[in-house]
Formats: structure tokens, sequence, C-alpha cells
């Protein structure tokens, strides 16, 4: 039978998910008229699909819907399918995953791309004209971008030679869902299929020109240009596949930067409680007292309020759904018949808002939920099975400590610098809204304009950061 998971498909499938949001069995099959979506919403069944990553695989999501996504040629789409799932070794898409672990760990290679990429940011964060007003969540979207690729990239990254790539990044973004369903992208979705042409031939001549025993890139880009080359993906190719790897670098993690600043200040109590954990565990000062030292590695470590806050930003607002392909007949927990060729989605959302998991107050956000018991709170689990910001199982996302330590030194300048207050009215933390099927932080509905100033009592000091 054919995989259910086509254009038709897509349309309906989110609107099926939030029904299941309103009742409490643990798994729905959903008929469509080309098969069955399996929807789990169970911790327990999560945990069942994970524990069968062989016959319920996450890797033919990338065979499937990446072409839609890419636009890459059906000659890189058999060098994807080509042992997909590693029956007989490594494949492309295995190789390309590997690298990625490997590079995105916590070590040298993940330090080497957060380094550049704050040095950066701190030019645009010394920039911000204080005098002024910004909409918040454009100020951040351009900076963490322009900062994000340049640390990944290298100096001869394509959004540093022509800054409007930025703002063609998010028209891309915009029109995913029209593009995934690829039904006359020119008509359907132009922007984002004009800007996935421009980008995947700005990456193009990034490819034709990179030299790999003398590259800046990042160790991510190296692994990914030596699968590329050992497959024989073309330069064009290479080009079109790396407009998918952008959603991975930037999708979610603008969201997240933002929505993290907005809950802390928002609230004068957690904002006061995490400058002083900042001050207390991650901050150096040097005589005279002019200059003060952002330790990132300490901060990683030693803030766990600053923590805490960022893993409850994710259960409160990320909402994607984690997939997978059902390759053979599988009994899922003894007693669930999942049939060959359907498809299972396990839905964040449902999950992150469960009372019988996070308690009464499940849709409230509580900054110290995942601190240990010993610290004020119920010790919550980030890795308990219904928390899946970064998915779960084989498939987790490879970029979690990328993006957590990148969101969390982000935040970490911008508190420590910076007052920040909505221009009209108090602070609220807006709604989300949904654009992409990739994507699992959505963006704001509305921005936020606000009026920024340094931080009462620390106009003269001047920040630095260090990898310490």
């Amino acid at each position: 039978m054919d995989n259910p998971l086509t254009a038709t498909t897509l349309l309906f499938l989110a609107a099926a998910i939030g029904l299941c949001a309103k009742c409490k069995h643990p798994i729905y099959t959903v008929n469509m008229l080309n098969g069955k979506i399996y929807i789990v919403t169970s911790p327990d069944l999560v945990s069942a699909v994970n524990r069968n990553s062989k016959s319920l695989a996450f890797n033919p999501f990338i065979a499937q819907l990446g072409k839609r996504i890419t636009g890459h040629d059906d000659a890189t789409s058999q060098i994807v399918q080509h042992n997909l799932n590693g029956e007989q070794g490594s494949g492309y898409v295995v190789e390309v995953h590997d690298g990625l672990v490997a590079a995105l760990s916590p070590g040298v290679h993940l330090e080497n791309m957060i380094a550049p990429m704050l040095q950066k940011a701190i030019t645009y964060i010394d920039d911000l004209d204080c005098s002024n007003e910004v909409d918040l969540f454009v100020w951040m979207r351009r900076m963490v971008t322009m900062c994000s690729t340049a640390a990944i990239y290298g100096p001869d990254n394509p959004f540093d030679t022509n800054s409007d790539y930025s703002d063609l990044f998010w028209d891309f973004d915009h029109d995913l869902n029209f593009l995934i369903i690829d039904v006359f992208p020119t008509f359907t979705a132009p922007k984002g299929n004009r800007a996935r042409s421009i980008l995947g031939a700005a990456f193009q001549q990034y490819f034709e020109n990179y030299k790999p025993g003398q590259t800046q890139s990042s160790a991510m880009i190296q692994a990914r240009h030596a699968a590329n080359t050992k497959h024989g993906v073309s330069f064009w190719n290479q080009g079109r596949l790396e407009v998918g790897t952008l959603l991975g670098i930037l999708a979610n993690t603008i969201p997240s930067a933002f929505y993290m600043l907005v809950h802390i200040y928002s609230d004068p109590s957690l904002l006061k409680d995490i400058r002083a954990e900042l001050e207390t565990t991650a901050v150096s000062t040097a005589p005279p007292h002019a200059k003060r030292t952002l330790c990132i590695l300490a901060m990683r470590d030693k803030c766990h309020l600053l923590h805490s806050t960022f893993q409850e930003m994710l259960r409160v607002h990320a909402h994607g759904a984690g997939s997978r392909f059902v390759r053979e007949d599988t009994i899922l927990d003894d007693q669930y018949l999942l049939k060959k060729g359907m498809v299972i989605q396990m839905p964040m959302a449902v999950m992150h808002s469960d009372p019988s998991i996070w308690g009464p107050d499940a849709a409230s956000f509580h900054a110290r939920r995942f601190l240990k018991p010993n610290e004020s709170s119920r010790g919550l689990k980030a890795n308990s099975p219904a928390y899946r910001p970064f998915g779960g199982g084989a498939s987790m996302c490879p970029g979690r400590h990328f993006v957590a330590l990148e969101v969390l030194a982000l935040t970490a300048c911008m508190v420590l610098r910076f007052d920040i207050v909505p221009v009209v009215g108090e602070w609220s933390v807006p709604p989300q809204r949904q654009e992409s099927l990739a994507t699992n932080v959505f963006p704001p509905e509305k921005d936020v304009r606000v009026k920024v100033s340094r931080r009462a009592g620390f106009e003269e000091v001047v920040w630095d950061f260090a990898m310490k």
C-alpha cells in the first residue's frame, strides 16, 4: 500500500492531532483514503516506538519529504534512499547523521562553533541602539541568522556576502508547507520557491569553492562535505540540500531565543534570580571592576535555573510531532498492531500539556519545573518520554546541544546587559503561529515592540565572554 503521508494528508494531520489532545486514549488510528496514520499520545507507547527503531524508522521521512523541501533531483534521491536504514553498513543518511552527532556533541567541535557565533553576536548586541525601539523577534531573527551561519559555514558563508539572504530564508520557511505539498510550487509558493532557488545557487557556489584542507567552516560542514563528495552528490544538489540544513540551524532556534527573553523579562522575580545565578556562578570580574566576563561552560554546567527555564520554555512552546514509517508489521507494547507501510505521529503538544504527567498547572509556565527536588520543584525529568522537544530514541536531534548552548548563551548576554520593557502596555506572551510542518517551536503571531536600555548600575561595564 502507498505511504499515506501525501499532500492531502498533510492538510488534515494537524487538525487530527488537535482532536486527539482533547481525548485520553494512548493511541489513535486515523483512516485516510490511501492508508492509516497512527497517532501515539502515551509516553509508554512512545518508549515502545523508540525501542522498535528498526521496524518503526525515521529515516524514510528524510527520503520522502526531503525532496519536496529542498527540490533536489532524482539522482540525489536515489543516493539518499540507498541503504537508508543501514542494513548493509552506513549509507548516505547514516553517514551524514553520524557526522552531525560527532560534530555537535559536547566537546571541542561544539565549542569551536559557539565561540565565533558569540563573537559575532557581541557586535550586534554592542550596536543595539538603546535610544530607540526595536521589534524584538525581527531583531533576534536577523542577529541569530547572521551569527549562526557565520559560525557554521565560516568566513565564506553566503549570508556574509549578501545579508538579504536572511530575509530570503524566512520567505522559504514561511512557504514550506506549500513546498512540501509540492503542487505547482511556482504558483502556490512563489516566494519560497524563488528563495529556495537563490539560496541553493549561493550554496552551490560555496561548495564549488570549498577547499577541505583550508576551510574555516565547522566540523559539521566538513563532515557533510565529505559525505556528499564520497557519494557523488553534485554541487547543484549540495546547494539544494544545504537549504534544508538551514531549517535545522535556524527555524527552531530563533523562536526559542525569543520566548526565553519574553518569559524572563515578563517575570521580574525570575529575571532577578537568573541574573543573580549568572553573576554568582558564571561571571568573573577583572579589576578595576569595569570588565566582566561571562564564562560559557560554567553557565552551561552550573546555572540550573536558567537551564530549567529553557526546558520549560520548550515544554510550553514545542508543538511539533515526531514521525516514524512502519517498515514491517509490528505489535506495539504487545497489544497494538501497526501495519506495514503506514505512518506514526507522536505530537509533542499533547504530551507536553497533559495534566496527568505535569500536574494541574500543566497549562502554565513555571521556570523551576525542571529543577531537582531539593531546588524547589517536583523534579520532573527532561529525559522523560513525555518530554520530546528534540524527539527521542535513535532519531533524537543531533543539534540539540548546539541549540541549547546557543540559546542559553544569547539569553545570558542579554539579561546581564539590558533592561527591556514593552513600548505599549505590560509584558504578555504572544501566542504562536504554526507555519511549517518541519518546525517544532513556532514563531509568535505578532512581534513585541520593546524599549532597550543599559541595565541600571551597569552602564559603564564592558562585557566579554570566554569558553571556560
